[in-house]
């Protein structure tokens, strides 16, 4: 029974993720497109530079490269201008080389972008990182592109000379003069020289000049005699000009936003529109918002809700002289509790943060998570059928009676001070069981903290985020019990029923990090297994009630 419920939930789920992707309305968009800047002098880009513009561009005959290149201290060059404010725009270090696929995917430094191959491998297309937008390859037009690029694919390449003059470099393949004629490349056929196997077929009838081919320097051109390779060599050359669009092309940031588009390792980029927030940009907030609902879901923790009813209860009928002494009590050793939750869930995720960081390329430490997410998500659902019988991640009965008789002492206090110090023992205590309950959440949601490229300040502080929200549903229980001074209680059918719902959480996100990581980096996705989380919890939980 348990594992046809699975079943329809993984079902659900796809189907759900279909439907939120669907609403992307992403264009098939198949090139990998990253800007790169470098200049001649530098010796990190003298290493780079030829990894990144001929060892990649030939190994993926998808990858486009725009690159801008100037001569080191010149800080006229017009290039240089465009990169001091291409790094404003996207809040990075003006320091090269640098190479970027998205604003929260920039490789930067000798050692850093040779491991941009990894992007590349993850990704099934990327658009167009421009300083204002995100464009992708098909839509880009190519006079439109600021400054003096280079752009590099399939071991070819185009260097902008001026507003529409461009020169395409090649090897291979000649063409002839009887080949010219008197009708300009547009911008589409200009693209397509880049990728296409018959360069004389494009260029049939149409207008350009047979010229002699220019090296390609590299930044190690300004060490002769060094080990760097000082530039790439092209065997045929001509000068064309593009004429100007006449169709309209998809390059307005309004419209580029509202498509699904990857974002450091293919993350999703667009538009959600909120209330009272209207439209934001999904790069910019796909993180807050991912950690906000992972934290909420996790904050309903079955362990922690029953811990904190019954430490207030047994507060509330013993130890109290009034309905005043025992609202402080509850919200002193409430305040604790919760205080101590939300400290221990910040060490714990920390010690994993770190586990995760050490181990950031190894591929296996995901599949790892996933599959303990997985793992929890199954014994958290086997729970609502079976509770604590087998395998269970709640708190061991040995534990619980301990707990209850250590309440019973603490109800006894002579003073707050002696109310304070016990209260701290259990809270220290206890969290460390509670642990158990939904560790799945952490794991999976460090995992993907650590697939972002954060400053050590970020990780952090997003943990501490993290563990704030975590603990609003424990104090809103404080709040409750102060209020009603224990007229609400938590049953244990609730403690299933949470279990059950948080376990298709875990489970869904465990199945999509060992699948698909990337598309834990989409707030479609997150409010995707939210959403068929619930659904299918309160399926299994109307069939369950109907059929006792």
């Amino acid at each position: 029974m348990i594992l046809k419920f699975i079943d329809l939930a993984i079902i659900i789920l796809v189907y759900l993720s279909g439907v939120n992707f669907a609403f992307a309305d992403s264009p098939q968009s198949s090139v990998i497109c990253a800007t790169y800047f470098t200049y001649i002098g530098c010796p990190n880009c003298a290493v780079t530079d030829p990894i990144v513009l001929t060892e990649w561009t030939k190994k993926y005959p998808n990858l486009v490269i725009i690159e801008y290149m100037w001569h080191g201290g010149d800080w006229q060059d017009p290039n240089s201008q465009f990169f001091g404010e291409f790094a404003s725009a996207y809040k990075t270090r003006a320091a090269v080389p640098q190479l970027v696929f998205s604003k929260n995917s920039i490789r930067l430094g000798r050692i850093d972008v040779p491991r941009g191959e990894n992007n590349i491998k993850a990704l099934s297309s990327n658009p167009c990182p421009l300083i204002n937008e995100n464009v992708f390859w098909e839509d880009l037009d190519l006079n439109e592109l600021e400054a003096k690029p280079k752009i590099w694919a399939n071991g070819r390449i185009l260097i902008k000379l001026n507003d529409r003059e461009w020169l395409f470099q090649w090897n291979g393949e000649k063409v002839h003069e009887e080949t010219i004629g008197d009708e300009s490349l547009n911008n589409s056929l200009t693209k397509e020289l880049l990728f296409t196997d018959n360069i004389s077929k494009i260029l049939k009838g149409k207008k350009f000049d047979i010229v002699e081919p220019q090296r390609a320097d590299f930044s190690g051109s300004a060490f002769p005699g060094s080990e760097y390779v000082p530039y790439a060599e092209f065997e045929n050359a001509i000068k064309i000009s593009i004429a100007e669009s006449t169709t309209t092309t998809i390059t307005q940031p309004v419209q580029t936003t509202t498509t699904t588009q990857p974002v450091q390792e293919n993350q999703t980029v667009g538009e959600i529109e909120l209330p009272f927030l209207g439209k934001i940009e999904t790069e910019e907030f796909s993180l807050p918002v991912l950690t906000l609902l992972i934290a909420l879901a996790d904050g309903f923790n079955p362990c922690a809700f029953f811990v904190i009813t019954v430490l207030l209860a047994t507060l509330i009928v013993t130890g109290v002289s009034s309905m005043t002494e025992a609202r402080k009590k509850i919200l002193l050793v409430g305040g604790i509790f919760i205080f101590f939750s939300a400290f221990f869930y910040f060490l714990f995720m920390s010690a994993l943060l770190n586990v995760f960081k050490w181990g950031q390329e190894i591929l296996i430490l995901t599949l790892f998570a996933g599959a303990i997410a997985v793992f929890a998500g199954i014994v958290n659902i086997k729970d609502y059928f079976y509770f604590q019988k087998g395998i269970s991640l709640t708190l061991p009965k040995s534990q619980k009676e301990r707990f209850i008789q250590r309440i019973k002492n603490l109800s006894l206090a002579e003073s707050y001070w002696a109310l304070i110090g016990s209260t701290v023992i259990i809270a220290a205590t206890v969290n460390i069981y509670e642990l158990l309950c939904t560790f799945g959440f952490p794991m999976v949601y460090t995992r993907i903290l650590t697939l972002r490229e954060l400053s050590s300040l970020e990780y952090y502080l997003y943990l501490i985020f993290y563990s704030l929200i975590y603990v609003i549903p424990l104090a809103i229980i404080v709040l409750i019990f102060a209020i009603t001074l224990g007229g609400k209680t938590f049953s244990q059918l609730w403690v299933r029923r949470l279990k059950l719902s948080s376990g298709f959480m875990i489970l869904f996100l465990g199945l999509v990090l060992m699948l698909n990581p990337k598309l834990l980096e989409s707030v479609l996705t997150a409010f995707g297994i939210l959403i068929a989380a619930i659904i299918i919890s309160g399926i299994v939980i109307l069939i369950d009630s109907l059929l006792q």
